[in-house]
């Protein structure tokens, strides 16, 4: 239930850098820039505008056409951002020369030792993908041991722990009815492909895709050591388990609706749901032998799930789960493991042309498995807090153009509005990085396995998230390490969160002009803020439990306005491909909003919009200009497929040329004539 601002920033590292293989150590140094590069301009750049196009008519072309015309997207990348891509290419650098100074002995850190002992294992090219390998064989030889139902669940327990996703997935959360405990929650799962309709898709493509898929699966188990002929076979076992698990997996759309995923039938009831899966052993190898209190998300799925449990020979659910085994880690193993695992990605799914330097894919490792860690020198020098009091000022701006603008809403009623005032006076912010840093006393590095090292590193995240249920919610925690580029809003803890990551340029400096800040890192904030109350975030309230607080008519009414929002964003095509109105919403509804109250904050009181500088743009002009510009991209066309079907951000043009057209500023800002495309007589507005 966490909404991030380009939520798929992380899909395309796993995609793209976690899988992926690069010249040797040495070639390297030679061939890759060793400090960070100048990250884009904060002011408007003149040099990435299309002047031939008329913003009323396509804003985004107009800010972005010359910057999309003059940068190719990297052959190693899906796509390219002007923000996004340029800062994360930034950060990575600077992280990697932490790491380099750490594992020489240069850099005295917190865990060090464990930082430097993860980060060489996964830059080491020569042994450490036998003694990898190696460790896969040991964990595959457990899966074929396993006798019986009860062992076998044990191993699906086990795999869970070390982050394989095996038939469904289950953690820890906060009770959307009662925001102050942290339950068990169990969840539809097991899909090696990015979401059911791939597997359910009629279309050509899709079948295309879906035998892609079965070869590959092949292939790596053949490489995993399983003869071709008995490969062959676990292939098409997989391909059935997981068609099945896609049959009774909710879609997409439907699980935006938070009452759709809450079903606390606990224990007993996930029993009922699939009494042919051996949850008492599942529970106790998970080291939680009475836990009770679950949240089912989807008891269906659950029934599902049972009829493959019952139906399917154990050879067969073995050899799904040698699969997913495998699958997870295959970033670690011998170079044809990632040769092939990229070969089927890129080809199927992302479109790169390359493959990443290793560096780039042992950086985003080390972030994920020791985020904090890493990030403790990282803020020191990318951040500071000059930087937090700056952000955290222009935030409170934000909040305070949101309050105004809900005094005003005709469509809303005194008693909604004092319950909108309540949420919005009691939303918390984290700026930067986390006033209380991670400890990683219990996580185990080893010095010689790089997977040894990503499953213990995913087991100490597990029974971190495990311990925490039946305790009182830690409201400190963060859930993106600080270097991350993007942001988040929780809707059960009430609270917005903008790592140092993202409050670089062309998003945020210290330095930058008001219109500058407020078109890129304000809008941002804005919309972040927004997403407590879009389709989703409104349902909460702002203790961050799940309750209707709305009154029936203002609920119909913002129904109906987010409906035209709807209309509106389905009527955009990627290539041959609707967009999902549905699917995108919240975000949508977050970009309109986060855009007009980041506008209310800068306007407001502030004299001289209209005074043009050198370049002949108006201070508001420029505001909209930053806005844009930070949205700039460039992408493959398979990577952009795959976003319309399981991304919920609509793609960045109609980012852009969405919320600015519902923008009445913006119509004046450019005097773009009334009916003009990016000026349209009816025009979406749901804040």
């Amino acid at each position: 239930m966490r909404t991030k601002l380009l939520v798929l920033s992380a899909t395309l590292a796993s995609l793209a850098a976690c899988k992926s293989t690069s010249p040797k150590p040495s070639q390297v140094v030679a061939e890759e820039q060793r400090s960070a590069p100048p990250l884009p301009t904060m002011e408007v750049d003149t040099t990435a505008l299309d002047p031939k196009v008329d913003p009323c008519t396509d804003f985004y072309a107009y800010a972005c056409g010359g910057w999309m015309q003059q940068t190719p997207i990297p052959p190693d990348r899906p796509a390219w951002y002007r923000s996004f891509s340029e800062i994360q290419a930034h950060n990575e650098l600077m992280l990697r020369k932490i790491l380099d100074d750490v594992a020489a002995g240069k850099l005295e850190t917190p865990y060090g030792d464990k930082l430097g002992a993860f980060w060489s294992t996964c830059m080491d090219e020569t042994s450490s993908p036998a003694a990898s390998l190696a460790t896969l064989r040991e964990e595959m030889a457990r899966i074929d041991a396993a006798g019986d139902r009860e062992q076998l669940a044990k191993e699906v327990a086990r795999l869970h722990m070390q982050g394989v996703n095996a038939f469904f997935e289950f953690g820890a959360e906060q009770d959307y009815k009662d925001a102050t405990q942290v339950i068990g929650s169990a969840d539809q799962g097991g899909l090696g492909l990015p979401d059911r309709d791939y597997y359910l898709d009629p279309s050509e493509r899709s079948q295309a895709i879906r035998a892609a898929y079965r070869t590959h699966v092949a292939k790596m188990l053949t490489l995993a050591g399983e003869p071709p002929e008995q490969a062959d076979g676990a292939a098409n076992s997989v391909m059935e388990i997981e068609t099945a698990l896609a049959q009774a997996s909710m879609p997409r759309v439907e699980r935006r609706d938070p009452y759709n995923v809450y079903h606390r039938i606990e224990r007993s009831g996930l029993v009922e749901a699939a009494p042919n899966f051996a949850w008492n052993s599942y529970f106790d190898e998970l080291g939680e032998p009475r836990l009770e209190k679950i949240n089912v998300a989807v008891p269906g799925f659950f029934t599902g799930m049972n009829q493959v449990v019952a139906q399917r020979d154990p050879s067969q659910l073995k050899a799904y789960l040698r699969w997913h085994l495998v699958d997870a880690a295959a970033p670690a193993l011998p170079e044809e493991f990632v040769q092939e695992d990229f070969a089927f990605r890129s080809s199927q799914l992302t479109g790169e042309e390359r493959i990443l330097p290793r560096w780039k894919r042992c950086v985003a490792a080390v972030d994920s498995a020791m985020g904090e860690a890493l990030a403790r020198p990282f803020v020191v020098e990318a951040f500071g807090e000059k930087g937090k009091t700056t952000a955290q000022d222009l935030v409170k701006q934000i909040e305070a153009a949101f309050e105004r603008n809900l005094q005003g809403l005709a469509w809303m009623d005194a008693p909604t509005r004092d319950e909108a005032l309540t949420k919005l006076h009691a939303v918390y912010n984290k700026i930067g990085y986390p006033e209380k840093w991670r400890s990683y006393d219990a996580m185990k590095v080893s010095d010689t396995s790089y997977l040894a090292n990503r499953l213990e590193a995913a087991r100490f995240e597990s029974k971190r998230q495990l311990d925490k249920i039946g305790k009182p919610v830690d409201r400190s925690e963060w859930f993106m390490s600080p270097p991350t580029v993007n942001a988040y809003y929780n809707p059960l803890l009430n609270e917005m969160v903008f790592p140092a990551g993202i409050l670089q340029s062309p998003f945020f400096s210290t330095t930058a002009m008001p219109a500058a800040n407020a078109g890129a890192i304000g809008m941002v904030m804005g919309h972040e803020l927004t997403h407590g109350f879009d389709d989703q975030g409104r349902q909460f309230d702002a203790k961050g439990d799940l309750r209707e607080w709305w009154t029936p008519g203002v609920a119909a009414a913002y129904k109906q306005k987010a409906q035209c929002v709807v209309q509106q964003y389905s009527a955009y095509t990627v290539q041959d491909l609707h967009l999902n109105g549905s699917l995108t919403l919240g975000e949508n509804i977050a970009d309109i909003g986060g855009l007009k109250m980041s506008w209310l904050a800068f306007s407001n009181g502030r004299e001289g919009l209209d005074v043009k500088d050198d370049h002949g743009f108006s201070a508001a002009q420029r505001f909209f200009l930053s806005y844009a510009q930070a949205w700039c991209a460039n992408r493959r066309p398979e990577y952009a497929r795959l976003l319309v079907t399981v991304d919920p951000h609509s793609p960045p043009e109609f980012r852009v040329n969405g919320a600015v057209s519902n923008q009445p500023s913006f119509q004046q800002a450019f005097q773009c004539q009334a009916g003009a495309p990016m000026a349209p007589t009816d025009r979406c507005e749901v804040w």
